[in-house]
């Protein structure tokens, strides 16, 4: 068996924003330490993602200590994080209630202005973490579980039946595995990264945005790869990439570690 290892490792603090590569990531129960913990929401408490708002591609989102900053096309704004003394704000995800605690009018004003819609940003806290559906697992503004895992392999399948290639960035992973061969994590069970522990909770359903070049998201969607990933990885209703972990046992997680499944 070809050995296992983590090739990248990605974060994204604001939910559907630009991707933040890492050299190593802290794993906790509700996923990888400052993954989607913010999360852009309108007036009428809809929270906004990439699907609607495919701009939101192209903002970057950096966790600086206490703080955090915003920036879009050389304008950028750095406020303080951790505000649960501010006013909690309630709204939709995926038809599901959630909620967050509102930042100040200057990232309303900045975000608002960016994205062209009154809006404002909400910080996740404990209060307001949520529930995996038919699991009693936390989760922060991420879609469906704590961690995304990707496979190189995977992907290189994939794009040998496409004309176009696509690149991982489609998927939007927190981890991207090299080695092994394509789709075997589809059988994994569970999976050991140094000292940290996972399960294997289930396979991740696509959406439009993967449909979406994250470093061109003005040109709107198009058909692929959903379209070829439909040829061959549909199940019911789902066209699957990926699979989704939850975190057992705790701790650093580096680039290069060695990644070990259990069947």
């Amino acid at each position: 068996m070809n050995a296992i290892n983590i090739s990248s490792l990605f974060a994204y603090p604001l939910k559907s924003c630009r991707a933040q590569s890492l050299q190593e990531g802290q794993i906790l129960f509700g996923g990888l330490a400052g993954d989607r913990t913010y999360a852009v929401i309108d007036d009428t408490g809809q929270m906004l993602t990439a699907r609607e708002h495919p701009e939101l591609l192209t903002i970057e989102a950096v966790i600086l200590d206490e703080n955090i900053c915003f920036s879009r096309a050389g304008d950028s704004i750095t406020v303080p994080r951790n505000v649960e003394s501010s006013s909690r704000r309630l709204g939709v995800l995926f038809g599901q209630p959630v909620g967050g605690s509102e930042m100040g009018d200057i990232t309303r004003n900045w975000m608002s202005n960016h994205l062209a819609v009154s809006c404002n940003v909400v910080e996740i806290s404990k209060t307001f973490m949520r529930q995996m559906e038919a699991q009693s697992q936390s989760i922060t503004y991420t879609d469906a579980a704590p961690i995304l895992l990707t496979s190189e392999a995977s992907l290189r399948d994939l794009n040998n039946r496409m004309t176009l290639p696509v690149g991982m960035n489609r998927f939007r992973p927190n981890i991207v595995v090299t080695g092994g061969e394509a789709f075997e994590e589809d059988d994994w069970k569970s999976l050991k990264i140094g000292t940290c522990e996972f399960e294997v909770s289930h396979h991740c359903p696509r959406c439009i945005l993967t449909t979406i070049d994250p470093s061109h998201p003005e040109k709107g969607t198009s058909k692929e790869p959903l379209k070829t990933l439909s040829t061959f990885r549909k199940s019911g209703n789902e066209v699957n990439f990926g699979v989704y972990l939850i975190p057992k046992k705790l701790g650093i997680i580096r680039l290069n570690d060695v990644v070990i499944p259990e069947l």
